[in-house]
């Protein structure tokens, strides 16, 4: 179980009766170490306690030395016969392991929360415990053999009396230890085994399906029948755009299509609206790149980016448009209505519309651009350029409530446009700067713009997030020790390495950092993509190649797999602190490219990128094993992460319960003042005296 927390201190607790108590606190979160379970404390008047049941009696909790620092363990050690219970927290996450022993048996873990509600297990397989405050939800276990080498599908069970354990539904090894640690809901590949395939960002409906999109050589990717482009069009192994939604469980493919001409094409960015309708954006340099009729442009230039709607089975196009002569489309956002916002890089020959805030091409190689295109994808809302005289590219863009749109990505230009009262006003050194701008809702005015970066040979910026106050976030790389940071953030010096990721929150004018962080090691870091939580945490996906890359107590994976490794690491909404970070990958070279948090469905985290052979998958995932495998290929994964949400939002009143038994009877009250004389009566009735 994990329980999120903004900071915390740690005690040692006081002796009371023959009970060791060591206790953490955090405001209203507080949790307590006692013999026979862990009080925690999950509001301010809201109290459950996690017992151990069955268990043997007189238990010690002790401090473990973890040798992190701010990193705390505590060790139950023979809860049941040969099986520990382990729980760490490092100030921002709180969660414990069941240590299974060889020779024990894991169906002898019984446990209780008491102060709360059983609710059974959902069908997903979490664990629901209610309480006035809300849901405590623990996610369905993963268990791991072997130091997470071989992962052993594992269930939750309840019992009549309130309590609940554990059951491995594949068999395991029991001269191994197991190791029980709710985390990944799902892990898989998805690839041909002919070619290399790259999943490059990765989008998300409303029912946890997840959407894919990016390019693939691979003549027998895995296309569903009935899709809209069922073989791969390219020729001389060029590669085909692919787009593949994916169920929620991650076990089949619910469509799957190829997106493509004759040449090479890639799906860069994607999102879904309403309907269930994937909006991809990305480049083409084929001449019979798939367009519909009425569609804004229909004739590729040497590269044109693209614009394609899909339908909700992917069995065909609501409308295909190109964008350019020269040019590539990096990043896609949509509104409500359907409209389309792109950013890229341009040559001078791309459709820019009066009224525009830049109508002039600025020079150097390229510029950046960005696009709104009407809901039909016919014509244009409005289109600009934004550059100096030097290299400029837009790799990301999204949208505020008011649809203001913010675009980030890479300058070489030191004239770059940028606003008064702006963080940096000038190109700060090096070759590139990353840069973050923000457009007025008719892309007439910059409301601002700024550089960010150091001296160092290169900065950019991969993506940009915006939540609902306005604030910008982005990630990128930077190879500047200079780059800025801010005082409190959870790492100020950089790594040592070629370069670190960057994790960079912007007030809403623009003109300061909320929080600036490096995040890497010794080897190469880099920040690809980003996505926030309902708390405003930050989750972050790329690549390292840093054996010493931050990573928290419960890392999915512990230790680099070699090579390079994806890492997914959850930056906390102060910016002081990571609340959750791992390594994904094996042996071989893997990259983290997409990442989205399911805002509907308890914060799941997914994650796409491509990985190679020894990559983790789980049971009953669409593909476990790489498909190309034998020819030394690359192919897509996507992963699954959940977050163990301990309290939810407060739900309506339950009906009144029964009434309770009647009280003792209190203590007798002074005697009152004595009342007015009441009348005299009739003669014979004796009168009343005394009023009462």
């Amino acid at each position: 179980m994990r329980v999120s927390v903004d900071e915390y201190h740690y005690r040692q607790g006081v002796q009371d009766r023959c009970v060791v108590g060591l206790e953490g606190e955090s405001g209203g979160m507080r949790f307590v170490f006692h013999s026979h379970g862990v009080a925690l404390q999950l509001a301010s008047d809201t109290w459950v306690q996690l017992q151990f049941c069955h268990a043997h009696r007189n238990l010690v909790p002790k401090r473990m030395e973890s040798g992190k620092i701010g990193f705390h363990q505590v060790m139950y050690e023979q809860v049941w016969k040969g099986i520990d219970l382990l729980f760490s927290w490092d100030g921002q996450q709180f969660k414990y392991d069941c240590l299974v022993h060889p020779g024990a048996a894991i169906i002898d873990i019984r446990l209780r929360y008491t102060g709360g509600t059983p609710l059974g297990i959902d069908a997903d397989g979490h664990l629901l415990v209610g309480t006035k405050s809300g849901v405590v939800r623990e996610e369905k276990p993963v268990s791991f053999q072997e130091e997470g080498s071989v992962r052993i599908e594992t269930e939750y069970i309840c019992y009549p009396d309130g309590g609940f354990g554990f059951r491995t539904v594949t068999p395991y090894d029991r001269s191994q230890p197991l190791v029980i640690d709710p985390n990944v809901r799902y892990s898989t590949f998805i690839g041909g085994s002919t070619g290399t395939d790259n999943g490059l960002t990765i989008a998300i409906d409303a029912s946890g399906n997840a959407y894919i999109t990016g390019q693939t050589n691979s003549t027998d990717f895995p296309v569903t029948s009935g899709a809209f482009q069922t073989t791969n069009s390219s020729v001389g192994g060029a590669r085909d755009a692919f787009v593949s939604k994916l169920n929620s469980v991650g076990s089949s493919l619910l469509y799957s299509t190829y997106l493509g001409g004759n040449s090479a094409d890639r799906g860069n960015s994607i999102q879904v609206d309403v309907s269930n309708n994937a909006f991809v954006g990305g480049t083409t340099l084929s001449t019979d790149f798939p367009v519909t009729s009425g569609a804004f442009q229909t004739i590729v230039g040497s590269t044109s980016g693209f614009v394609t709607k899909l339908n909700e089975t992917g069995t065909s196009l609501i409308y295909s448009t190109l964008l350019g002569q020269g040019a590539t489309i990096n990043g896609l956002a949509i509104n409500d209505s359907g409209n389309a916002y792109v950013t890229g890089s341009t040559s001078s020959d791309f459709p820019v519309t009066s009224g525009g805030f830049q109508t002039v091409f600025g020079g150097g190689s390229s510029d950046a651009f960005v696009t709104q295109f009407n809901p039909q994808g016919s014509s244009l809302v409005y289109s600009t350029f934004l550059g100096g005289n030097d290299t400029d590219t837009g790799l990301g863009i999204a949208l505020d409530s008011s649809e203001n749109a913010y675009v980030t990505g890479s300058t070489d230009s030191t004239n770059f446009p940028v606003t008064t009262n702006a963080f940096q006003t000038v190109f700060p050194g090096g070759t590139s700067n990353a840069f973050v701008s923000k457009f007025n809702t008719s892309g007439s005015t910059l409301i601002y713009s700024t550089f960010l970066g150091g001296a160092g040979v290169l900065d950019f910026a991969n993506e940009v997030v915006v939540d609902s106050f306005g604030l910008a976030y982005v990630t990128g790389n930077t190879r500047s020790t200079n780059f800025p940071v801010t005082p409190t953030a959870f790492q100020t010096v950089f790594g040592t390495g070629v370069s670190d990721a960057f994790v960079t929150k912007l007030n809403a004018v623009g003109s300061n950092l909320l929080f600036s962080t490096y995040l890497g090691g010794s080897g190469t870091d880099l920040g690809i993509a980003l996505s926030l939580d309902s708390f405003f945490n930050v989750w972050v996906t790329g690549s390292t190649s840093s054996i010493d890359f931050p990573l928290t107590s419960d890392a999915y994976q512990a230790n680099f797999g070699g090579s390079q490794d994806v890492f997914v690491t959850q930056v906390s909404s102060s910016g002081r602190g990571i609340m959750y970070s791992t390594y994904l990958g094996g042996p071989v070279q893997d990259n983290g490219f997409g990442i989205v948090v399911d805002g509907n469905n308890q914060d799941d985290v997914y994650v796409t990128g491509f990985a190679g052979t020894g990559f983790p998958t789980l049971p009953g995932a669409f593909q476990t094993l790489n498909p190309s495998a034998d020819s030394g290929n690359s192919s897509v994964f996507v992963t699954k992460f959940s977050q163990l949400t301990a309290v939810g939002a407060t739900g309506p009143t339950g009906p009144t319960g029964a009434t309770g038994s009647t009280g003792a009877q209190g203590v007798r009250g002074p005697r009152g003042r004595r009342g007015p004389r009441g009348p005299r009566g009739p003669r014979d009735a004796g009168g009343g005296e005394t009023g009462l």
